[in-house]
């Protein structure tokens, strides 16, 4: 057995003759290898895109590389989280391990250096920089609200990233309402609410992703509600996000609502063309991806409902770009509206829910009676699932709770939830990727 230590630097030395120059500018400039051991190794990458990418496509490369140079085998893992600390927990004081714990749960990418400011949400940008520089004083709580990829989480996690990295000697809590509840019903189930009760009142900025997860739950508001008071009374910094502002939550008690407005009410709506192009300019500079102007205005023009949308346009431009092994400032006018194709479309207007029930129910075998059922049974509630995430794809100007009262929902986030669980499944999972892109294809073929 060979005992030498691969060398990073080497392996990618040996990479760079075997693949094309313009593959490995953009996609190994910024990796490091942060662990090696029992023929493992772990590389570190910046983006959750460029890991997903690596992974799917370059490990059995860069292993066939490292076995030529070691005559060793190793399985080689890219990913974005940050799994080792740089230092030691037992030579830090407690809020600084405590400022470790909660930047290894935060994206990297989400500082305010980061986040595109424009029309829409320079007041969201400005609260939330007011209540970074100054936690607990300036807006309490501070409930940032607007659907689904405008930014929430975003700004969210900005106000931890500044806070830290000025080294505000406090504690911070990230969590999202669903982990919130998960938590309390296992301290239930383990009788330990008095630990779970002390660790969220004591936290100096604590921050709630999705707050609207809260409708229904009478237990959950319940705890949420003396955790609040708590951290409010002593003047900790509280940010919240939700699809909504309070008053449109539904089934949330009146004394949440009444508190959730105490502070700062901050929203964000969909930006504007020269803010859209702004963001596809600077996620494009972050992933090394150079493009002709023209095609940021084109993606810009025809893609609006949201930011995630925009992003999602480049990573369909990159891959294409590297799968052909064409350099992607190369690609012209014509080809990214190729590549976009099933993403824009000229006649999407006239696409319909009904088309869209339709296509679905053929397309998993259904009739529109069974997918309109109330059930949970998986081979109907999966299917009509992704009927409600294709008509908020396809059928921008429409709402979510439009959608939730044509599929026969009591309440829109069910539709929010949907669209979570498919836009997960579509990057995670290749086979059910290729599945939801044919169908789009089926609907927009009519058109």
């Amino acid at each position: 057995m060979n005992n030498l230590r691969p060398d990073w630097n080497r392996i990618l030395s040996a990479l760079e003759k075997s693949i094309k120059e313009q593959s490995f500018r953009t996609w190994f400039t910024d990796t490091q290898m942060i662990d090696c051991s029992n023929n493992n190794i772990i590389v570190r990458v910046p983006t959750k895109i460029a890991a997903s990418f690596l992974n799917q496509n370059y490990t059995d490369t860069i292993s066939e590389v490292i076995y030529e140079l070691y005559n060793e085998k190793y399985l080689v893992k890219f990913t974005n989280e940050i799994i080792n600390l740089d230092v030691e927990p037992k030579k830090l004081n407690k809020h600084a391990i405590e400022s470790l714990k909660v930047k290894s749960r935060l994206n990297p990418k989400y500082t305010f250096e980061q986040f595109i400011v424009g029309k829409s949400n320079n007041f969201a940008h400005s609260a939330s920089m007011a209540v970074a520089e100054s936690p607990g004083t300036n807006y309490n709580p501070l409930f940032i609200y607007g659907e689904s990829g405008m930014g929430k989480t975003h700004l969210m996690q900005a106000i931890a990233h500044f806070c830290i990295n000025n080294g505000f000697n406090k504690t911070y809590y990230y969590t999202t309402t669903e982990e919130f509840t998960n938590e309390m019903i296992e301290s239930l189930r383990s009788n330990n609410m008095q630990n779970f009760r002390n660790k969220y009142r004591n936290i100096d900025l604590l921050m709630i992703d999705d707050v609207h997860f809260l409708s229904k739950k009478e237990g959950t508001q319940e705890e949420f509600f003396h955790t609040f008071n708590a951290l409010y009374e002593n003047r900790k910094q509280i940010v919240i996000t939700s699809d909504r502002p309070p008053k449109e939550i539904r089934d949330l008690e009146q004394r949440l609502v009444t508190r959730f407005e105490w502070g700062l009410l901050a929203d964000l709506k969909s930006p504007d063309f020269e803010t859209r192009v702004a963001i596809l300019k600077k996620k494009a500079e972050s992933e090394n991806i150079y493009l002709q102007q023209d095609i940021f205005d084109y993606i810009a023009e025809n893609i609006y409902s949201n930011v995630r949308a925009l992003e999602g346009s480049l990573i369909r431009v990159l891959a294409f770009a590297s799968y052909n092994k064409i350099n992607p400032e190369d690609i012209t006018i014509e080809t990214a509206k190729y590549i976009l194709k099933d993403m824009i479309s000229e006649k999407e207007k006239d696409i319909t829910m009904d088309k869209v029930m339709q296509k679905t129910c053929s397309f998993y075998n259904l009739t529109p009676g069974q997918i309109l059922e109330d059930t949970r049974k998986k081979n109907i509630a999966f299917p009509r699932q992704i009927a409600m995430y294709l008509s908020n794809l396809l059928i921008p100007q429409i709402s979510l709770k439009e959608i939730a009262l044509y599929y026969k929902r009591k309440d829109h986030t069910t539709v929010l939830h949907a669209k979570k669980l498919v836009e997960s499944l579509f990057r995670d999972d290749n086979d059910f990727r290729a599945q939801i892109e044919k169908l789009i294809k089926e609907i927009k073929s009519e058109y």
